[in-house]
């Protein structure tokens, strides 16, 4: 399988994209580590995947805390002695229960820092943390997901929009400063509206088709596996990868 004998960390995984991807990893023969905010939802979600336990790891863990992340990654070291795949999952548009929908003249400066802390600072203190791993084992691959709007602002997304912008740039110069050592960065990029549980639940997006989370799938799995050496740098649309390789573009009624 692809993925044998690597042990990735997917954050923010007890469900929506980052629950597929780790579903996707495992198929794929990769020893996981699962965190999340609730132990409860990260067990459950761990659980779910009916792995032997020597090969599945779950964590609480707040990315947005310096000591939670690195307790993360001492935790995953421990366990399974080396880290070869990162992915930065853990994100929101808005804070859970709101508000959301806000011009950027009516967004709070704690609205803003919260989605700036999970999606910007989170992946910025678990990349940090996945380098020092990475560069002692000479290799590794860290895949950030993105979303169409790190690419164009969208209208009433302000803090969400700044920060996957942020996410493509920081992800450009994790790739220049470790190649050398062997470590690729890419984004990854749904390609557009994904009917995560925090969608589905926005009372104007219920029955609209959008995106299963499952688009991600294969392109995670390249992107984690040996056949995407040498590709750092780059932000990958999972429609248009799927598309290329002839593989089905999953939607779903949210």
């Amino acid at each position: 399988m692809k993925l044998d004998g690597k042990v990735a960390l997917v954050t923010g995984s007890a469900r929506g994209i980052g629950w597929e991807i780790v579903q996707a990893f495992a198929e794929a023969g990769a020893r996981v580590a699962l965190c999340d905010l609730a132990q409860a939802e990260v067990d459950a979600a761990a659980a779910r995947l009916v792995l032997p336990t020597e090969k599945v790891l779950a964590v609480k863990a707040d990315v947005t805390s310096e000591r939670d992340v690195a307790e993360l990654f001492r935790l995953t070291l421990d366990k399974f002695s080396r880290i070869d795949v990162v992915v930065n999952n853990a994100g929101f548009a808005w804070p859970r229960g709101g508000p959301m929908n806000l011009e950027l003249t009516d967004t709070p400066l704690d609205v803003w820092l919260k989605v700036l802390d999970t999606n910007l600072t989170g992946t910025f203190l678990c990349s940090r943390a996945a380098l020092m791993i990475m560069r002692a084992q000479r290799g590794g691959s860290i895949v950030n997901i993105s979303s169409p709007q790190g690419k164009k602002g969208k209208l009433l997304r302000g803090p969400y929009s700044a920060a996957k912008f942020g996410v493509e740039g920081l992800t450009q110069v994790l790739a220049l400063e470790n190649a050398t050592h062997n470590i690729r960065a890419n984004c990854l990029d749904p390609g557009g509206i994904v009917a995560t549980e925090a969608i589905r639940n926005i009372p104007g997006n219920r029955g609209l088709r959008m995106l299963s989370p499952a688009i991600v799938r294969a392109c995670a799995v390249y992107l984690a596996s040996d056949e995407s050496i040498g590709v750092t740098g780059q932000s990958f649309v999972a429609i248009d990868w799927n598309q290329r390789q002839s593989l089905e573009v999953p939607y779903t009624v949210a």
